[in-house]
């Protein structure tokens, strides 16, 4: 319970640290979680490693003026510019990503005197981290240390710090001739991203050129964040390739079919089309129902949930367990074994039975994940199972999101039953042979990934109402939860269909050849097995569907749900995450 309070305040503050960034910014799609940026749902890096933060461990001022600094980089950083003026790769990117931060922090309004406290409170606090904890050590780290401070003094201004000053003085004498010159021009071009690039980018090949003769090359088989990840914050890499870019799709080694396959090209797998999508619509579940009816089926919902036999808080730390990846945090100093600590190795002089000369990767769980529910809303479900669903999928949602990890519930239906519009205008026009699919998709959306379950409640207790419950047109419904997940950036992402039977339109059914839309569904996810970006697994209804899915479980919801019931994810999904 202290681990899930302690999950829950770190939320917490990760949440009130947004709503800073988004007022200093002026973004108001911008989130900060597990220490990285993110617009819109993509990751924003940012190198600067003084602007590391983990609010578990940091204290107020610390966190207050790592927000700010990160909004003011928002506020003035166009993030496209920056990205194509930036050095392709190595420690030159790191610098030029490094130069932007201080430009944008020392364009702060004097009138925000508070704010820049905040900042120059921040950075003095890492300094003083940075002399302890090894950052220094390195010639790459000692490097990248003096140059913030030169970038910092120039724009800035300085602060007194004798251990600074003295880490810092050789260096910093030895880089005047080098980058001095365009040093001196920042400061007059900070106003000017563009402007500013040029002697930034000279900086910063200057210095990149300066650790290639010093045999320190970052171009050999290591990557710069696995040889000196010390240096840097989390979610940042070398490779030329930011957290945007890949979220799109862009650089990212995937089969072709699977990195080119849009929404149109999965539709047209084999021979399965579209006779017309005119009548087609998305809604909200909160759209479906007024304001009255969605509190009586959140009431209902609730008595129902009450009814059964299982505990959310432990159901959120075996989710955790399952869907969140140990990543490396840090380092643990005075190991007994490890690699060398080369601070302590005097210790061995002084007392040769001291063992503990040594560091080891610090490993800490980290929920970046996303699960999505994609739930059969075809008629068959109007039996008493819809009722263990809606009970199943919120549970889940409550529990995930205590885990830390996202989730998005969505439906899949029709919009009328037996072709509805699309069937009268196939007929208007002469009826023609193997139109393919007729009738009008309804695809629903009861909670987004970034909405939280307490937000969603009512939302998500719309699937206690049937009204809406017609025919399902499973290959479609796929292709679009699948194209929304593939959209998001977490790292770990889930797609799990929930379903009672085989596809059936009977408008398609009866003008197109047998096993039309169950093919499709089934070449549809084996297109979607081959993508290494998401897991899929499918839950069968008392029904099983591993002759679809590569990965099936049956539920029997017939009783009251346990918590057995809810280890079927860990079927799903157990063996692919421990690979």
């Amino acid at each position: 319970m202290n681990a899930m309070s302690s999950q829950a305040r770190l939320r917490q503050l990760e949440r009130h640290g947004a709503a800073s960034l988004r007022a200093l910014s002026g973004v108001v799609n911008a989130e900060y979680r597990a220490s990285r940026i993110r617009v819109g749902g993509n990751p924003a890096p940012f190198a600067a490693p003084y602007l590391s933060l983990d609010f578990s461990e940091a204290d107020l001022s610390r966190s207050r003026g790592v927000i700010d600094a990160l909004g003011m980089r928002l506020r003035h950083s166009d993030r496209q510019l920056h990205r194509s003026m930036s050095p392709p790769r190595g420690f030159a990117r790191l610098v030029f990503d490094v130069c932007e931060q201080t430009r944008c922090e020392s364009l702060i309004d004097p009138a925000f005197k508070g704010i820049k406290d905040n900042m120059d409170q921040a950075f003095m606090q890492w300094c003083q981290e940075a002399h302890g904890s090894g950052f220094c050590d390195s010639d790459l780290g000692i490097l990248l240390y003096s140059v913030i401070h030169m970038l910092r003094a120039r724009l800035i201004g300085t602060f007194e710090d004798e251990t600074a000053e003295a880490l810092i003085e050789a260096t910093r004498a030895n880089l005047g001739p080098i980058i001095g010159k365009s040093l001196y021009r920042l400061k007059a071009l900070k106003h000017d991203q563009r402007a500013f690039a040029e002697p930034a980018i000279q900086i910063s090949e200057a210095l990149e050129q300066l650790v290639i003769n010093a045999n320190d090359d970052i171009e050999d088989s290591r990557t710069l964040s696995d040889r000196h990840s010390i240096v840097l914050p989390p979610g940042w890499n070398d490779d030329g390739v930011d957290g945007e870019l890949e979220s799109e799709g862009i650089g990212v080694g995937l089969d072709a079919s699977i990195s080119e396959a849009s929404a149109e090209q999965l539709e047209r797998i084999g021979d399965y089309r579209v006779f017309t999508k005119e009548f087609d619509v998305e809604v909200r579940s909160v759209d479906l129902f007024d304001a009255n009816k969605r509190l009586q089926l959140r009431q209902q919902l609730d008595k129902l949930v009450l009814a059964q036999a299982v505990s959310v808080p432990r159901l959120a730390r075996e989710l955790q367990l399952l869907l969140a990846t140990p990543q490396r945090d840090g380092w643990l100093f005075g190991q007994d074994e490890g690699m060398v600590d080369a601070r302590r190795l005097g210790q061995i002089v002084s007392n040769p039975e001291n063992r503990h000369i040594f560091v080891q990767d610090r490993q800490q769980l980290k929920s970046d994940a996303v699960v999505s529910f994609l739930i059969d809303n075809s008629g068959s479900m109007k039996r008493q199972r819809f009722e263990a669903v809606a009970v199943l999928v919120d549970t889940y949602c409550r529990a995930l999101g205590l885990a830390g990890i996202h989730s998005e519930v969505l439906g899949f239906t029709t919009a009328d039953w037996n072709g509805g519009k699309a069937m009268k205008q196939w007929r208007s026009i002469g009826q023609p042979e193997n139109p393919g699919r007729i009738g009008e998709s309804m695809h629903i959306v009861y909670k987004t990934a970034d909405s939280r379950w307490r937000r969603s409640r009512s939302a998500v207790a719309c699937l206690l109402d049937t009204k809406h419950f017609r025919e399902g047109i499973d290959g479609e419904a796929l292709i679009w939860a699948y194209q929304r997940l593939r959209k998001r950036s977490e790292a770990n992402r889930y797609l799990v269909v929930i379903s009672d039977g085989a596809p059936m339109d009977s408008a398609t059914h009866n003008t197109n050849r047998d096993g039309f839309l169950i093919d499709h569904l089934a070449s549809v996810a084996r297109v979607i097995d081959k993508d290494p970006q998401i897991r899929m697994g499918a839950i069968g209804i008392d029904l099983d569907l591993s002759t679809t899915f590569a990965r099936s479980a049956n539920l029997d919801l017939g009783g009251t749900l346990g918590q057995a019931s809810y280890r079927v994810l860990h079927h799903l999904f157990g063996a692919a995450h421990d690979s």
